[in-house]
């Protein structure tokens, strides 16, 4: 009992003095404001800050490069323009044997221009031994008017014809007795042909001669002579 008095005595006399030596620490005032009336601290309001609107940059367009327009198909063979020209072609073909008068053959056909205009020709000869040859006059003749007002003329023909040969037997033999004989002695066709492949320009209405042929066989010559004529 007087140990738990006298503890109680000292920690009686041991409390004010431990109460008075412990410092009192002050809060500094950080801008709380403590109202009276209530007791309640108030934190004032944090000042709002304005920031400035970022000004807004228009950027130009940047132009671009006209783009070529793409070049206009190839008018196709369909699609040709209309002619708005006819030509008129005459064809004259002589022959001529040695000094003997000459003969000729005349043909026209009309052409568009820009187009393709064809003769067909065909005649049966007889031979002497029995049957026939067919001999042929064909003409394909294209034309182009220029703007000059010439004639581009794409002229093609193939021209067969029959001329008289001397005969096998020469002269001074006896009158011709056998078949065989005969044979020898009466005149012989020649047969002979022209194929011709031309391109020139032509002045109107002024003829032309296209083309000379010889005869390597005999003394026949052939000519080709060209007209053109632009009809409106």
């Amino acid at each position: 009992m007087k140990t738990f008095a006298f503890l109680l005595v000292v920690t009686a006399l041991a409390t004010p003095a431990l109460a008075q030596d412990t410092p009192r620490v002050t809060i500094p005032d950080v801008g709380h404001v403590t109202r009276p009336d209530t007791g309640y601290v108030t934190v004032p309001d944090k000042p709002q800050v304005t920031v400035p609107d970022t000004p807004q940059v228009t950027v130009p367009d940047t132009p671009r490069a006209a783009q070529p327009a793409p070049p206009a198909p190839p008018p196709s063979a369909d699609r040709r323009p209309m002619p708005t020209h006819n030509v008129k072609v005459d064809v004259t073909i002589t022959e001529q044997y040695g000094s003997a008068p000459p003969t000729k053959k005349a043909l026209s056909l009309i052409v568009a221009d820009g187009r393709q205009s064809a003769v067909r020709s065909n005649t049966d000869a007889p031979i002497a031994i029995g049957g026939s040859r067919n001999l042929m006059l064909n003409i394909d003749a294209s034309v182009n008017v220029t703007p000059n007002q010439r004639v581009l003329l794409d002229l093609r023909f193939i021209y067969s014809t029959v001329s008289v040969m001397a005969p096998l037997a020469g002269e001074g033999r006896a009158t011709p007795v056998t078949p065989e004989e005969k044979v020898a002695a009466a005149p012989r066709p020649g047969y002979g042909g022209i194929q011709d492949m031309l391109v020139f320009l032509l002045t109107p209405g002024v003829p032309v001669v296209a083309a000379r042929h010889a005869d390597a066989a005999t003394d026949r010559t052939v000519t080709v002579e060209v007209k053109a004529e632009i009809l409106k």
